[in-house]
């Protein structure tokens, strides 16, 4: 079973070696938000939370690492939340090391800016099944894009150790598709601004839904793909 604290730890602790070309600055930075979540999915699991969630970033060195940690049903209200009380948590972390800066070149091609070995990992934790646990493991870039500035562009493959008890689960399993941004607009002063950021997937190449189980067929799918948009 993958652990996210360890892996992150594993990560912090890696030196970067001197680059001839400017290294990025470090920045290090974290948000705190209070959600209400209405029709969410939590693998085939639609429900309703309040949740806390402490989001999480920056660059230092090789690490270019983005992260949030959801504390689910933080008000303790079933009235709304319908989310067990025993369901505490939802992780995604998602380290990149950059291999421009491991092998000290500049790598970068046209609008390909720099090179990452990434990494997306998931965890969920649920009472009555198996819950989540996966790691998405690939290649990405920086990429400039017109308008939109620098984006992430990653390539994963996925490892699925836990799915909500799904037929795949112990085995490599399908493909995703990253795309993710962060596009200042409009600046009012020196630290105020108005932006557009978000992020989309797209996995596909699942052995899903299994045949002859009659739940996958109706509730799982071989593609999908989800967008945020802030």
């Amino acid at each position: 079973m993958f652990k996210p604290l360890i892996l992150t730890s594993i990560l912090l602790g890696i030196t970067s070696p001197a680059l001839a070309t400017e290294a990025p600055p470090d920045t290090l930075w974290l948000n705190t938000y209070l959600y209400y979540g209405v029709d969410q999915r939590g693998g085939p699991y639609k429900f309703d939370d309040a949740y806390l969630e402490v989001e999480f970033g920056g660059r230092k060195g090789i690490l270019d690492l983005y992260g949030y940690i959801d504390v689910k049903n933080v008000l303790s209200s079933t009235s709304i939340s319908d989310v067990d009380k025993n369901e505490q948590l939802f992780i995604d972390i998602e380290p990149r090391l950059s291999i421009d800066r491991m092998l000290n070149k500049d790598l970068s091609i046209g609008a390909i800016k720099e090179w990452f070995v990434a990494f997306d990992y998931y965890y969920a934790d649920h009472p009555s099944s198996s819950g989540l646990n996966v790691l998405w493991s690939g290649i990405g870039t920086n990429t400039e894009v017109p308008w939109l500035g620098t984006v992430g562009l990653n390539a994963y493959a996925r490892y699925i150790d836990k799915n909500y008890g799904a037929s795949h689960e112990g085995q490599w399993d399908g493909y995703v598709a990253h795309l993710n941004w962060f596009k200042p607009i409009k600046f009012f002063g020196k630290d105020r601004f108005l932006a557009f950021q978000g992020y989309a997937d797209y996995e596909f190449g699942s052995d899903m839904p299994a045949k002859g189980d009659p739940f996958e067929q109706i509730y799982r799918t071989k593609d999908s793909f989800q967008s945020y948009l802030g």
